[in-house]
């Protein structure tokens, strides 16, 4: 494989209190690297630091409505209608909880009645319950149900639901579907004092150091902490078909026919030398993630960063992300970690590929 130093240099340059982490994934096997800017030494082994993991996220809230719907506690097809009573909204009972998770739903990626600017320097801690339920009783997208329109409403709204149906937290969903039986110690959304101990602080692209965000209502859209090394035993599990959860991560990566494109539960599709690869990529203030397989050839790879990939404004990201998410191109304000990780699972691919 080429000299990761090489395919790390564009993104890591200029970025003066940078960790940049690593995971390597093959079948049965994980190689770790860091490249840290950061003067202050610690004793943390790199692989686990604490990041951050943004919308990444997504994919685990996704899985729980796949275990939930095994154990017959709810349907993907139930309406969203049907856990919303307190609400009477007649869209709400043609938009389904798998099109929450598949982005199919037309809901906006944001609320109309989220106001970033309320507090700028954490954005989704001041949205209530109460403003969740005034947004959905008057939301009307129908005409775009069945559109790919990435909405982090929609997965929040799966999130909220999916806690309110099983009366649990999301960290008691997490521990119970994924991290329990992936044995995934160092993933949860609120960190207890041994964890956020090694909880990174997070940077604009600007370097400037900025807040942790609390995701509040919006937690299954973004809200999980972990390190490369969980979401390395992560990533071995979906290429893996014998660990407790094997079952329903295959079915998340089955594509469903949705109007005229493949969607996924939670996943993101792309091709990589002609190969079906299944991916996510987070970004918070001062974070950037990207996840990414291919399960013909068996490996994937992990990059958590504490430098996030836009300064100007909060809607800058949305937006890059609504870019990335339907053009595959980079967005013009920032460095994406997600072509960094490309690069590396090309060449991880290429070699692989060789060796077969």
């Amino acid at each position: 494989m080429k000299d990761i130093q090489s395919l790390v240099s564009d993104y890591t340059k200029d970025k003066k209190h940078l960790q940049l982490v690593i995971g390597i994934v093959r079948e049965g096997d994980v190689e770790y690297y860091s490249f840290d800017n950061n003067n202050k030494k610690s004793m943390i082994p790199p692989e686990h630091k604490l990041f951050e993991i943004g919308s990444i996220t997504k994919v685990f809230t996704s899985i729980f409505l796949l275990e939930m719907e095994k154990e017959k506690l709810l349907s993907s097809d139930d309406s969203v209608g049907k856990f919303v009573q307190n609400v009477e909204n007649d869209y709400l009972n043609k938009i389904t909880l798998r099109s929450l998770a598949t982005h199919t739903s037309g809901l906006p990626i944001l609320a109309t009645n989220h106001n970033l600017a309320k507090k700028r320097s954490n954005p989704y801690s001041m949205y209530t319950e109460q403003d969740l339920t005034a947004f959905l009783s008057t939301a009307d997208y129908t005409d775009s149900i069945g559109s790919f329109g990435y909405s982090n409403i929609a997965v929040g709204l799966l999130g909220y639901i999916l806690c309110k149906v099983s009366g649990s937290t999301y960290d008691e969903l997490l521990k119970k579907y994924i991290t329990s039986p992936l044995k995934m110690n160092e993933t949860a959304v609120m960190l207890d004092a041994e964890k956020n101990s090694r909880f990174l602080n997070g940077h604009a692209s600007s370097g400037k150091r900025v807040p942790h965000w609390d995701l509040s209502i919006h937690v299954g859209a973004g809200g999980i902490k972990s390190s490369v090394s969980d979401l390395s035993l992560f990533v071995q599990a979906n290429l893996n078909d014998d660990n407790p959860i094997a079952s329903t991560l295959q079915k998340s990566h089955l594509p469903i026919s949705i109007g005229n494109s493949n969607r996924y539960f939670g996943w993101g599709e792309d091709n990589l030398l002609d190969k079906v690869i299944l991916w996510h990529n987070g970004g918070s203030a001062g974070f950037n993630s990207y996840l990414a397989f291919n399960k013909e050839l068996r490996v994937g790879v992990v990059l958590l960063s504490n430098y996030s990939f836009f300064s100007n404004s909060l809607m800058d990201h949305y937006f890059a992300q609504i870019i990335k998410w339907m053009t595959k191109k980079e967005p013009s304000q920032g460095t994406m970690i997600d072509s960094t990780g490309i690069k590396i699972l090309e060449e991880i691919m290429q070699r692989e590929a060789s060796l077969k």
